[in-house]
């Protein structure tokens, strides 16, 4: 019926005459309630016929025509004269609104006409960070003009008439039609199935997270990172703490698009030196490493095959703090054409059959930590 109806505007005016007819005499004893008895009927076609069978205005035009006692089918709109609406406003003007309006003002505005709509959808929305507490708490911080915070916690109940959602997973897929959302962090602090079943429903709905940093708390506790549902490319950083993490479980991590096309992926593991598969990072080409064991053999080792394959462009490793015993990694690169004068920490190695070269530096930063620095340059 759809279908027949989209074809053809008599017959969908004619569905409209015969919800007009069912509340006819309701609105003849209360003929205050005739826009509210309107909204409804609109409402219960828009569930059997679909939600973009005809915007509200258009079903209210002839329903209150009808109300008139003005029945003719027949009527040619393009004769009518040119009614001014909130839609005619110069864009400008509108943009400027939707630069004062929060979230479930949004929400409100994108239900009321698909002219408005596409207004709503090409403002930008701007999310400075979505961070999942589990439990299917979300808390989702938004900037609009003057940095509002909206919370969405897992006890929030729907306050609103107009079933913008009906949970805080509803509420973060209907985010999503937005097409200019940008989301600047994703936080994750722990993995469970209300995560799992957000994720499905992006699965489902062919839609990827536009996130350009996510982070996967201590609290995570899990060596299985997903990042498939976000758009490799956008996202630019990626932190995790990994726990107990396999060789195998590294490698799909490390050869995901999101990681390849990363600018700087950041691992952080309780795990000693000796048991993290470090030979997974062979073919990560940006990263930082923090295993807080010393062991400067097997760090050194690492970085010298990491020169010797040519794929990393930057790693950071994590060494020690001043407060254990004074690192000694820096005597395993003591080969004397590797030493620059004047900077004791500071080595260079040619790269064989290019003009590069990788600088190694050992740095003393936050809290008196040392990191070695490996990067690759011309």
């Amino acid at each position: 019926m759809g279908n027949i109806t989209a074809r053809n505007s008599m017959a969908t005016r004619r569905l409209i005459l015969e919800e007009f007819e069912k509340v006819q005499t309701q609105i003849v004893t209360n003929p205050e309630l005739w826009r509210k008895l309107s909204f409804e009927a609109h409402r219960e076609l828009s569930e059997v016929m679909g939600a973009d069978f005809m915007d509200y205005p258009e079903f209210e035009f002839w329903f209150s025509r009808f109300l008139q006692g003005n029945l003719d089918l027949h009527h040619d709109r393009s004769s009518d004269p040119k009614a001014r609406s909130f839609i005619d406003l110069p864009v400008e003007i509108f943009e400027k609104i939707g630069e004062n309006v929060d979230l479930e003002e949004r929400f409100q505005l994108r239900n009321v006409c698909k002219d408005i709509r596409a207004q709503v959808d090409d403002w930008d929305l701007k999310f400075h960070e979505i961070y999942y507490n589990g439990a299917n708490n979300w808390d989702l911080e938004s900037r609009f003009s003057d940095c509002s915070v909206c919370n969405f916690p897992e006890n929030l109940v729907n306050r609103f008439c107009h079933g913008f959602y009906r949970g805080p997973i509803p509420l973060v897929m209907s985010l999503l039609k937005f097409p200019k959302l940008k989301v600047e962090k994703l936080t994750i602090r722990e993995e469970d199935e209300y995560l799992e079943k957000f994720i499905k429903k992006l699965d489902e709905s062919n839609r990827k997270l536009h996130v350009k940093k996510v982070e996967f708390t201590r609290y995570f506790y899990s060596s299985k990172i997903d990042l498939h549902y976000m758009i490799p490319g956008v996202l630019e950083d990626i932190k995790m703490f990994l726990v107990n993490p396999t060789r195998e479980e590294m490698i799909k991590i490390i050869e995901s698009q999101q990681c390849q096309a990363a600018k700087m992926v950041y691992i952080d593991s309780d795990n000693w030196t000796s048991e993290f598969p470090l030979d997974a990072l062979y073919n990560c080409t940006r990263f930082s490493l923090y295993l807080e064991d010393p062991a400067d053999g097997l760090k050194a080792n690492f970085l010298k095959t990491l020169m010797k394959k040519g794929k990393v462009q930057k790693c950071v490793l994590y060494i020690s703090k001043h407060r254990y015993a004074e690192s000694q990694i820096m005597n395993y690169f003591n080969e004397p054409k590797a030493m620059v004068p004047n900077f004791p920490s500071l080595r260079r190695y040619p790269i064989p059959g290019t003009n590069d070269f990788y600088e190694l530096e050992c740095r003393v930063e936050r809290c008196s930590e040392k990191f070695v620095y490996l990067e690759r340059k011309q």
